[in-house]
């Protein structure tokens, strides 16, 4: 509830900048990735407010394009 409220349901990637007022289509996202790192998952300067929309399109295509320089894909 902090990252919304800190965040003012507000999508945090530039250009988009939504202002969401259903919660069900925000996301709280890390922005480097945890990797089961417990400290890393729950560091609240580690996280941001995404919409929905933003996160499951930009970040997944971030993710797997991060796969390959960690060796997951050859």
């Amino acid at each position: 509830m902090r990252i919304f409220l800190r965040d003012l349901y507000t999508c945090q990637r530039k250009g988009c900048g939504k202002i969401e007022g259903d919660m069900s289509v925000l996301v709280c996202d890390h922005i480097r990735p945890h990797r089961g790192n417990e400290t890393l998952f729950w560091d609240e300067s580690n996280l941001r407010m995404r919409c929905k929309a933003c996160h499951d399109s930009n970040k997944q295509r971030e993710k797997q394009q991060s796969l390959a320089t960690c060796g997951v894909w050859h």
